[in-house]
């Protein structure tokens, strides 16, 4: 986690450039949870990409979901056929592979969820700066594996 350089509003006062340790504990707190939220936005940026293109996403598993309920018969839904035509595919595979996709974001993002939810939770709990550091440290990190793809 970031320990200098910290800007955070605690109660009624600024502590602008603080370095970690130089907060009070309250404030120290905030920050580390600051810090966690951070780590997951990022983290769900880089799995959903653009919030239009997770809207898209979101139609496009809904419609498959939907034309394997069905048994893959009658129209193909709008979000299938223009994998189709750009893929050259058959619409069941089509629907298939929108399906597998969705379900590796979704698994993500209930991964990046779980550690920050967790994280800002064990942060609370800490009553020294090093403490609230190594749980920041490990939500951070966890979250940041969440990351199909990350190292």
């Amino acid at each position: 986690m970031q320990k200098t350089f910290l800007n955070v509003v605690f109660g009624e006062i600024n502590y602008n450039g603080f370095d970690f340790e130089a907060l009070p504990i309250g404030a120290a707190l905030l920050v580390a949870q600051q810090q966690i939220d951070q780590a997951a936005d990022q983290a769900l940026a880089a799995v959903l990409g653009d919030p239009l293109r997770a809207i898209e996403n979101q139609l496009a598993e809904g419609e498959a979901k939907a034309f394997k309920q069905a048994g893959y018969a009658g129209e193909v839904p709008l979000t299938v056929q223009a994998m189709v035509d750009a893929q050259g595919v058959e619409p069941v595979e089509a629907a298939e592979s929108i399906l597998q996709e969705a379900q590796a974001w979704h698994a993500a993002v209930c991964s990046i969820r779980a550690a920050r939810l967790k994280g800002k939770v064990e942060v609370l709990k800490a009553t020294t700066h090093a403490q609230a550091e190594s749980y920041a440290d490990g939500a951070i990190n966890a979250i940041r594996a969440s990351v199909p793809g990350a190292v």
